[in-house]
């Protein structure tokens, strides 16, 4: 992804949707401390307008994790330094709260 774009990134996931989702962009061999994390989205259907996005994006899953990434109208992720971003992701449910490495590292060029 090129530093100067602002697009949604998406995450597939397998299993029963969360209540609420949330991910943290680190360098790789950093874990994620209270402050990484940044509410994302939940597409859970065919309804929702970012179903077709997320589908075309090549992730799989039953549902996914959207989270808007750039600068532009001020409410996406900033991530400007061009590195190798390891995607986290974290689940809240009504028991379980997951915390998981998404399969793919987001670059940003």
């Amino acid at each position: 992804m090129q530093r100067e774009s602002t697009e949604f990134i998406y995450i597939g996931v397998t299993g029963t949707v969360p209540s609420s989702a949330k991910v943290a962009f680190l360098t790789a061999g950093v874990r994620p401390t209270s402050g990484d994390w940044q509410s994302a989205l939940l597409v859970t259907s065919s309804a929702d307008p970012l179903w077709a996005d997320a589908v075309a994006s090549g992730a799989t899953g039953t549902y996914y994790v959207a989270r808007l990434v750039g600068a532009f109208g001020g409410t996406g992720a900033i991530l400007t330094a061009p590195a190798d971003y390891q995607v986290w992701i974290q689940l809240t449910g009504t028991t379980e709260q997951p915390v998981r490495i998404a399969p793919v590292v987001l670059s940003i060029q």
